[in-house]
């Protein structure tokens, strides 16, 4: 009888401030398609398909055909083993495996290396950010407490630091090094702030943010972060190594947050993202990626966005 009543007032409780139970994230990746070339196309539900034109990250339930020019090389999670698809054919991802629906389906053969214990720790970690719980029709308030990343690392072409847009009137003072000012004034309908630092030398440089309404100052943090500003030379080997990633952007972004260019790889999110939308099995990462960043409108924003996509697929 108790559990009973737990459940109705779980229910009522639902009703009554509008927070819907979010729908079951996605699991990690079971395989990845690279090396496409030709005719290659995705579904997620078998009734909508998709082009393919570079390295395609692949869920539970996704299906791959290839038309008489296709074909692509799939990596499977659970052993790195790799397969060729061929022309002509089309596969099922289901039990955590690559099934042959038609076609031509290699045997598997050894890969050299594989990302996929770093790929499914990350997706571990950053399932927490997705959910959001709010009640209906509450607004998001102004939240003067702006905090930044406590360590992050900039240099010449990628020298912003970013900070959350706390209101549309506050304006901010950025110091660096306890002593250099810079006056940064309000950006009401920005999505976030950005200051470029490029002009500092390499090393590395406290930071912090103050917010300011028009009556003075509202907000500054107890503890400054920090930055380190890479020299050219040390910019030129971080980057080189991208060129090992192909076109697949996870591994460039996993390059980029190991070497703690963490605005760097939000911005290869972002810029993926606006040119993949309909990838919301992936957006996770873009997740965990403004949360790392402090930037948590944007988190609960993009969170909100993946739980939609999520319940539009039962």
């Amino acid at each position: 009888m108790k559990a009973i009543f737990a459940g109705t007032g779980l229910a009522l409780l639902v009703l009554a401030f509008g927070v819907a139970a979010p729908a079951v994230a996605q699991a990690a990746p079971v395989a990845k398609l690279v090396q496409v070339e030709g005719d290659v196309q995705y579904s997620r539900n078998g009734t909508r398909w998709r082009e393919v034109r570079k390295t395609k990250y692949l869920f539970a339930g996704y299906k791959i055909k290839t038309g008489r020019d296709g074909s692509g090389k799939l990596i499977n999670q659970s052993d790195g083993k790799s397969q060729k698809l061929g022309p002509d054919s089309e596969i099922e991802i289901a039990d955590g495996k690559v099934m042959l629906i038609a076609g031509n389906l290699s045997k598997p053969e050894a890969e050299s290396s594989s990302i996929w214990q770093g790929l499914m720790n990350k997706f571990a970690r950053v399932q927490r950010y997705t959910t959001v719980r709010r009640s209906a029709g509450e607004a998001d308030a102004c939240n003067s407490k702006v905090r930044t990343i406590r360590s992050v690392t900039v240099s010449p072409q990628h020298p912003d630091l970013v900070w959350r847009n706390a209101c549309p009137e506050y304006s901010y003072r950025l110091v660096i090094d306890g002593e250099t000012t810079y006056e940064v004034p309000a950006q009401s309908t920005a999505e976030m702030i950005r200051f470029a630092v490029g002009e500092f030398k390499p090393g590395t440089h406290s930071y912090r943010v103050e917010v300011l309404d028009k009556d003075g100052t509202v907000y500054i943090p107890r503890k400054d972060s920090n930055f380190t500003m890479l020299s050219k030379k040390e910019e030129r080997k971080v980057l080189s190594n991208l060129q090992d990633s192909g076109d697949d952007v996870f591994l460039q972004t996993d390059h980029l947050e190991a070497n703690e260019l963490f605005v760097a790889a939000m911005d290869a999110y972002r810029g993926y993202f606006a040119d993949n939308p309909d990838d919301n099995d992936m957006r996770p990462l873009l997740i965990g990626a403004y949360q790392n960043l402090k930037l948590d409108n944007l988190r609960k924003s993009e969170a909100r966005r993946y739980q939609a996509a999520l319940e539009e697929d039962f």
